[in-house]
């Protein structure tokens, strides 16, 4: 083989490498949430390594026990806030829009109240607010809180159908905003 050929050949194969590389599916199936990372989309942090929805335990608004990780099968908005967290409630209006233009069978905002108060604090503190249409969920212990977001509030989980965390961010977002649609429209189609 000449020398001309041994180059053109390790050439495309330099090529099909860093190709594969670049282009590969993420391990979601979809084409990568980085397209929809713009906007006030482009603050959120998409994590280094995979990451999977927790065994932390929550209460839905009946007071029934659910392992966090057995909510996957459904694109979510998982949010950890309080009452009494001043920026929680500064994004509290637009986490209810988010669920009122996407909310479904696959797609729901998890907002979870880690106060003590659990439950009825949620139901009475989303009511003192305004804010109509997000279910109820709490873990009044707040070891999610310290778990997932060193305790830090309020923190949000971008997850997709697989129950990947695909990205998150610590602060208030205006997460109701086209390209916020964008992303989770993808997430609820699995095209992310």
């Amino acid at each position: 083989m000449s020398k001309t050929t041994l180059m053109a050949v390790a050439l495309v194969g330099l090529l099909a490498v860093v190709g594969y590389g670049v282009f590969k599916p993420s391990s979601s199936g979809g084409a990568g949430i980085e397209p929809y990372l713009v906007g006030e989309m482009a603050k959120l942090t998409v994590p280094a390594e995979t990451q999977m929805l927790s065994d932390h335990i929550i209460m839905d608004a009946a007071g029934v026990p659910k392992k966090l990780s057995a909510m996957k099968g459904r694109a979510m908005l998982i949010n950890l806030w309080a009452p009494w967290c001043a920026p929680c409630r500064a994004e509290m209006k637009e986490l209810a829009n988010l669920q009122h233009e996407l909310g479904g069978a696959d797609f729901e905002v998890i907002a979870i109240n880690v106060d003590r108060g659990g439950i009825r604090q949620a139901e009475e503190t989303l009511k003192e607010w305004g804010i109509e249409g997000l279910g109820l969920y709490a873990e009044p212990t707040m070891a999610i809180a310290f778990d997932l977001a060193e305790g830090a509030l309020p923190t949000s989980f971008v997850v997709d159908k697989n129950g990947e965390i695909r990205a998150l961010f610590l602060g208030p977002l205006a997460w109701d905003k086209p390209e916020g649609l964008a992303l989770f429209e993808a997430l609820k189609k699995g095209e992310v």
